[in-house]
């Protein structure tokens, strides 16, 4: 499953778990489902970080720094 997949899958979790009306064993299971998709989201999301790079003047490729807003 890539990155899309597990966000569209984690918003079916949200909306069935805010319909309730679910047995207890469900939504747990749900929730362990959505715990184990959010941890691996957070993981890519983190290595996309690491990997992101901006082209300096000089053309040289340098770690992304997010700029301060002022």
């Amino acid at each position: 499953m890539d990155y899309s997949q597990k966000i569209a899958r984690l918003e079916e979790i949200l909306s069935q778990m805010e319909r309730g009306a679910l047995p207890l064993e469900k939504t747990l299971e749900l929730y362990q489902e959505g715990q184990s998709l959010v941890s691996e989201c957070r993981a890519f999301l983190n290595q996309a970080e690491k990997t992101v790079k901006k082209l300096e003047d000089d053309g040289s490729l340098s770690e992304f720094e997010e700029e301060e807003e002022a």
